[in-house]
């Protein structure tokens, strides 16, 4: 199996891997999408989520005016 690369967080959290209580406090505050590709490790499909929080970038907690995916 190829190495995976590791994505950080916002809050240097390993995302879709670690607990991170940065993004679970920013999951239930308003902000910018700010997005990114992340293959999880139970998974070989590159998922696109939130550095911030690890929602979807289209999720309604993200305000406009934040990059487009």
């Amino acid at each position: 199996m190829a190495d995976r690369v590791r994505v950080l967080c916002a809050h240097e959290y390993v995302l879709m891997q670690d607990s991170c209580p940065g993004c679970d406090a920013e999951a239930e505050t308003p902000h910018q999408a700010d997005p990114v590709r992340v293959v999880p490790s139970w998974t070989s499909t590159p998922r696109t989520c939130c550095r911030r929080c690890a929602l979807r970038p289209s999720d309604r907690i993200h305000t406009k005016g934040g990059p487009r995916v």
